[in-house]
């Protein structure tokens, strides 16, 4: 990463945490562009510079895939669900110091259709995003599976950051590995008859 690029991700980051803070103290209804730069120590100018609006800064910048874990992962020949777990872990565990801050991006989005229209479209980015690296990685299966897999990636580890933000674990990344490996047994009820 360049110093450029890393000073760009530090103000982003600056501004979110700046914007996550002011809505929790004064309110989303009650938060204003200009409040959160001033917050953050920038101008205006330059937050719209990362944001068009306050829900994108409380949101916050997109959270991929680690590049370097993506490419790891597709090119791996070790078991997929290893391999999961791997890139989960590179992923989720950038965010491990953060659980107040989603906690209460979250709690917001429940009360705002703006910023919950972002969160289900970040959702729906990582999922794409996923999807595009099992396509890759998979390329010798039926294509089917790519999109269905990804989904179950995505609602297992959306599950476990909604309990890890909760405060009802304290390992986000090793419930989100666990809620993983949730996926093949959840296949396996499909086949099994009902227990009377």
């Amino acid at each position: 990463m360049t110093a450029a690029s890393k000073r760009r991700m530090q103000t982003a980051s600056r501004i979110h945490v700046a914007a996550i803070q002011l809505a929790e103290r004064d309110g989303l209804s009650n938060l204003t562009t200009e409040a959160i730069a001033r917050e953050a120590g920038v101008s205006p100018r330059t937050f719209f510079n990362y944001y068009p609006y306050k829900e994108a800064a409380i949101a916050g910048p997109p959270k991929d895939y680690p590049q370097v874990a993506s490419d790891d992962f597709v090119a791996s020949k070790g078991r997929l669900i290893d391999d999961l777990a791997v890139l989960i872990a590179a992923h989720l565990s950038r965010f491990v110091d953060q659980r107040q801050q989603f906690a209460t991006v979250l709690r917001l989005a429940e009360t705002d259709a703006k910023l919950a229209a972002l969160e289900q479209s970040a959702l729906l980015e990582r999922h794409s995003l996923m999807e595009q690296m099992l396509r890759k990685r998979l390329s010798s299966h039926d294509a089917r599976l790519a999109p269905i897999l990804a989904a179950a990636i995505i609602s297992a580890t959306r599950q476990a950051v909604l309990e890890w933000a909760a405060g009802r674990s304290d390992d986000l990344v090793a419930l989100a590995i666990e809620n993983i490996g949730m996926i093949g047994d959840a296949g396996d009820l499909l086949s099994q008859k009902p227990v009377a």
